[in-house]
């Protein structure tokens, strides 16, 4: 439970960082249209350099005095955001008079409302600070770029433990494979599986070794166009080429370093289950093998699966009209396997019907009576 209330915790704080920077940049989410930075301080107390405002565009029938407005000067491209003291009418419409409210003397001349930004619905304080340094080369390295290569490289690490050590299926991680997991499937079942499995588009090494060049060609063509463009379009192309190019290479690298041992991980992942040996086995071309190891590799090497039949204590693996196979238990011609750790479960009858112990009969018939 406290780790529960600690969790729950870091996510409120998480919430409460993040929201107005959302706020900020997407001003819809509140009703408003357009995050602005204080860059003055000619409206202290109620606002500081640093602070940011949220307006909303209004009608002019909805401004009145002492309300905040942000408004282009004539001249200047900065907006300005002042309080409204008087409002106007005049022939060209309504006009208002504004003064900052740290100003002794108001504005020059009114400002016409089609110079009007909007009204300021409310402040948030200090993240302004924040949005500035973002913007310098220093601050996007520090706020955007690391924390985005920070997030790409645990994906990447991430991707690179699945590769080389996906998950187990057995209790303890490591089931042997003469010992199938409990997963029962029928032969049909894991025919129509493979079939399924092989429709699916299989990313070889040789694909990625083509996809790698692509993309090795690729990285600083983006790169140099991002660089004299220094648009933001060509910093995303050139951004995604670049994680794209990363994430082929630790699959290319991870598939690599777990070639050696892939027959041990897919051995513990599971490679044999439950089955029955199919219908019509004499109908198809049976190849023994010596051990289930074998099977067992051919089965990684074809990225199949190895089903055991628990009746017939027979490891096998269908492939096209071939039938794989490796019997645990030693074939017989039909009869009943013979023993000889039990003497009195050898007794035979002989021809004659007499019985006779199965370690002193002798042959009927000839010159042996």
């Amino acid at each position: 439970m406290p780790r529960l209330a600690v969790n729950g915790l870091i996510i409120l704080v998480i919430a409460a960082v993040v929201a107005p920077f959302i706020v900020y940049a997407v001003p819809g989410v509140v009703g408003a249209d357009h995050g602005l930075v204080v860059l003055s301080g000619s409206m202290e107390p109620r606002m500081s350099p640093g602070d940011a405002v949220i307006v909303r565009e209004v009608p002019p029938s909805e401004i009145e005095r002492q309300d905040i407005i942000t408004y282009q000067r004539q001249g200047s491209d900065t907006p300005t955001t002042h309080r409204v003291i008087e409002k106007q009418s005049t022939e060209n419409g309504v006009a208002y008079v504004t003064k900052g409210d740290a100003n002794e003397e108001r504005d020059r001349g009114t400002v016409s409302h089609d110079r009007v930004v909007g009204e300021v619905i409310f402040v948030i304080p200090f993240i302004g600070h924040v949005i500035q340094f973002a913007n310098t080369q220093l601050g996007f390295l520090v706020l955007v770029l690391t924390p985005m290569v920070l997030f790409v490289l645990s994906e990447l690490w991430e991707l690179a433990k699945s590769v080389r050590d996906p998950e187990t299926g057995g209790e303890d991680g490591s089931p042997a494979a003469d010992e199938p997991p409990a997963v029962t499937t029928t032969a049909a079942e894991t025919s129509s599986t493979t079939d399924d499995e092989s429709d699916g588009f299989t990313l070889t090494r040789s694909s990625l070794q083509l996809v790698l060049l692509l993309f090795g060609l690729y990285v600083p063509y983006s790169a140099y166009v991002a660089y004299t463009t220094q648009e933001a379009w060509s910093i995303a192309v050139a951004t995604g080429t670049a994680i794209g190019f990363l994430f082929c290479l630790v699959l290319y690298l991870a598939s690599r370093g777990s070639g050696s041992n892939s027959g041990a991980t897919r051995s513990v992942d599971g490679v044999v289950r439950r089955g029955e040996l199919p219908a019509g086995i004499s109908d198809r071309t049976t190849i023994p093998l010596e051990s289930v190891e074998s099977l067992v590799q051919m089965a990684l090497d074809r990225d199949d699966w190895v089903i055991y039949d628990e009746e017939q204590d027979t490891y096998y693996m269908t492939r096209d009209d071939a039938l794989y196979l490796h019997r645990a238990a030693p074939e017989t011609d039909g009869g009943t396997a013979v023993d000889g750790g039990d003497p009195a479960s050898n007794d035979t009858v002989d021809s004659a019907g007499s019985p006779a112990d199965g370690d002193h009969s002798r042959p009927t018939g000839g010159d042996g009576t």
